[in-house]
């Protein structure tokens, strides 16, 4: 069992001041990431754009149908004219998207002859597939193989039967695959065009009443919100949980309606890349796994901000930390498991998020993209009351520093009672008002020291380090 994470305080990170920056939308920097189709007034992007790219685009896939939703039956799908796309946000980046098993859903229950499952095949020119029982060959193997095989079309599972063409009237040759149905045409086409697929992902959208409702053509995919913060001084186990995090987030994609809940993306372990660092818990210094997460859920919190996204859940630090302070009060702490940072895609589509470490810049930027609806943000200047300054310095004992040695491992700060106010102004001139607030209390100066050393009078001295 894993060390829950210590965000709420701060890890070790606080060194020196630094210059953090955050933006308001700039220039996009991602724009081969989306293609946007004015025939069907739909987008592609990211993973989906990936591997629908990697697999053959439209000539495999068709037309996108709609843009990324939560289908009728709870899934993250996207609908194309010759399947559909399945996106799994939990899952590893590269294994986020598959694609519905569509040959099987419009073929479920058949038992007719064609269906039955194979032992074997004594036919030479046909290759048998134990894994599904069917056979496959002639021109329907060679369109199979060269256009992805197993991993676009699956196993076949069905041999090769006529049935009915619903435009023509005429029977044509079909086989099922697991994820698409083929069809020879050698009346209308010569022999290396003469398959076709079958509009199976037209099939399965008529099925689905939430996938029919959102077929309406939307605006292109552009850049809402972007957000960068420093990380300069940080300690090298900080700067890994920066980027492990950051890397997790990369790639998301929320559909319109859901909830993104910064907890709940993965995994913050040391088998899962995190790594063990320091963190001030109670006013003493502890190791604890994944101190530098809140780095990231700032960053990633400012970014949706400046996008107009609705914010469900957002806790502010207990104490103003360096990275953040040049906009006080505009910051986001998570504590797995209590305390989340989450958010709603309120936009007419999907939102999809880019996450970037720059090691060599020492900064961690995040920008969303979406669908504009033509709503404008704007952040007001923070309103600051009721300073505080910090008390006297803490220094504690750690036995592991050298002889003699004395490092300060937090610049103290003062508190804070902050409110930062967003006004959203929508595209029919109503404004919502969203008031971030936030109470920050003093932070001492902290300091560990070594063998050898007494600390000065008028400090404040704690029990040594564990």
């Amino acid at each position: 069992m894993y060390r829950y994470l210590i965000l709420i305080v701060l890890a070790l990170a606080l060194l020196l001041p630094s210059t953090p920056l955050a933006a308001a939308p700039a220039a996009n920097p991602q724009a081969t990431a989306f293609t946007y189709f004015p025939e069907t007034g739909h987008n592609v992007g990211m993973q989906i754009k990936q591997f629908f790219d990697t697999y053959g685009g439209v000539a495999v896939f068709g037309l996108p149908l709609t843009e990324l939703i939560i289908g009728a039956d709870g899934r993250q799908v996207q609908y194309f004219e010759y399947a559909r796309f399945e996106y799994n946000p939990t899952a590893p980046l590269a294994a986020r998207v598959t694609l519905t098993r569509a040959g099987a859903m419009v073929s479920e229950g058949r038992a007719d002859p064609a269906f039955q499952w194979m032992t074997g095949s004594a036919d030479p020119e046909r290759d048998f597939y134990p894994e599904s029982g069917h056979t496959l060959g002639g021109a329907f193997r060679w369109f199979w193989q060269s256009n992805g095989g197993v991993p676009v079309f699956g196993y076949p599972i069905s041999e090769e039967l006529y049935e009915q063409d619903d435009v023509t009237g005429t029977e044509v040759l079909v086989q099922y695959f697991e994820r698409a149905r083929l069809e020879y045409h050698p009346a209308t086409a010569t022999e290396p065009d003469a398959v076709r697929l079958t509009p199976v992902g037209r099939m399965l959208l008529q099925r689905d009443p939430v996938a029919r409702a959102a077929t309406a053509p939307v605006r292109a995919i552009e850049l809402l919100g972007r957000a960068t913060t420093g990380f300069a001084a940080s300690s090298y186990e900080r700067v890994t949980n920066v980027s492990r995090a950051t890397e997790m987030v990369h790639g998301m994609i929320v559909p319109a309606g859901a909830e993104f809940s910064f907890n709940s993306i993965g995994d913050f372990s040391e088998a899962n890349g995190f790594v063990d660092g320091y963190a001030i818990v109670g006013g003493r210094l502890e190791r604890v796994i994944g101190g530098g997460l809140c780095q990231v859920s700032t960053t990633l919190f400012r970014a949706v901000s400046y996008a107009g996204l609705q914010i469900t859940r957002r806790v502010g630090h207990s104490h103003i930390v360096n990275f953040y302070e040049n906009i006080l009060g505009f910051d986001a702490t998570v504590f797995v498991p209590s305390v989340d940072f989450r958010w709603r895609n309120d936009s007419p589509g999907p939102v999809y998020l880019v996450g970037i470490t720059d090691l060599n810049a020492s900064q961690v930027s995040f920008e969303i993209y979406g669908i504009n609806d033509g709503r404008k943000v704007v952040h007001q200047a923070p309103i600051t009351r009721n300073w505080k300054q910090p008390g006297v310095a803490v220094w504690q004992y750690d036995a592991s520093l050298p002889q003699g040695a004395v490092r300060q491992m937090v610049q103290g700060r003062a508190g804070v009672d902050v409110t930062l106010n967003r006004v959203i102004t929508l595209a029919n001139g109503r404004t919502r008002t969203d008031a971030y607030v936030t109470r920050y209390a003093p932070w001492e100066d902290f300091f560990l020291y070594g063998p050898g050393v007494t600390p000065p009078s008028g400090v404040k001295v704690i029990a040594p380090r564990r």
